[in-house]
């Protein structure tokens, strides 16, 4: 489970800028990620991770969970590291619970 940073558009398309994602897998051309943040404006969509400094990240950090997001290789920008054993943990539950639904398997998730 690696953390990058990358190019990312907000969720209205009004620009676009280089934060934090976890890669979670390769699906054709493209990488399944979640968005990383140190935003907590929307609970219990949100999971902190338990060590963000592991990954070079300079304060508490969490991880949007309620949805996966699609980018092309183009988007990663440089490796930040590895996660911590028990964010990965959590970065694989996440992936299992989205896996388990219709829109994953249509691959109808956010593509930036």
């Amino acid at each position: 489970m690696e953390v990058w940073n990358a190019n990312l558009y907000f969720d209205d398309m009004s620009g676009a800028k280089n934060r934090p994602v976890i890669v979670l897998e390769k699906r054709d051309d493209e990488f399944t990620v979640l968005m990383v943040t140190s935003s907590e404006r929307m609970p219990g969509r949100m999971v902190k991770l338990d060590d963000p400094y592991e990954v070079m990240l300079d304060k508490t950090s969490s991880v949007r969970v309620d949805r996966l997001f699609r980018i092309p290789q183009s988007k990663f920008n440089y490796k930040l590291g590895d996660l911590c054993e028990s964010d990965a943990d959590m970065a694989v539950r996440v992936l299992n619970e989205h896996k388990a639904t219709k829109a994953y398997r249509r691959k109808a998730y956010r593509r930036f």
